[in-house]
């Protein structure tokens, strides 16, 4: 039998669940940011940090993000690149990145820079298909879609200098 989720408190507490019962050691941020009727962080078994988010300009869905921050390393490298060179390689992974389920943005600095300081990935699951089997889901497509990027970098410049391995 599947459990309809209507209201903020059962959406938190089925996410808590999930996330206790997965081993992913779920922590809530308190107090919560002004704009969300809650914040849920959890660890990957990789390793990678994830969000389970309650927007309150989107009470009826939840959103699982991951994000990336570029390490100093890796900016440096993107920061010695020839523009064209670089917009080349953001360009190729943009397009990859285009046809992973979730949506993906840049630091707000990168629209100034043009030089990305992080990453980060976002699927929304709303309430009408809310299940544990969904959340794990968006978690997973948040999580691949930013191991994506780490992985790409790496490829790109080398393992950087700051970070041990989350592969």
């Amino acid at each position: 039998m599947v459990f309809e989720i209507k209201t903020v408190d059962q959406a938190k507490s089925l996410a808590q669940a999930w996330m206790h019962d997965n081993g992913f050691s779920p922590s809530e941020f308190l107090p919560c940011p002004d704009d969300l009727n809650f914040m849920l962080q959890g660890t990957a078994q990789n390793g990678m940090p994830f969000l389970v988010i309650q927007q309150k300009k989107s009470e009826r869905a939840v959103v699982a993000i991951a994000n990336v921050r570029v390490t100093e390393s890796s900016f440096a490298s993107l920061s010695a690149m020839s523009k064209g060179e670089r917009d080349a390689f953001l360009w190729d992974l943009k397009k990859e990145l285009m046809f992973a389920p979730p949506t993906f943005s840049f630091d707000p600095s990168f629209e100034d820079t043009g030089i990305p300081k992080g990453f980060q990935f976002a699927k929304e699951v709303y309430y009408d298909e809310l299940t544990e089997g969904r959340l794990a889901e968006a978690v997973n497509y948040a999580i691949r879609s930013a191991l994506w990027v780490v992985w790409t970098f790496r490829r790109k410049f080398g393992a950087p200098v700051e970070v041990k391995s989350v592969e």
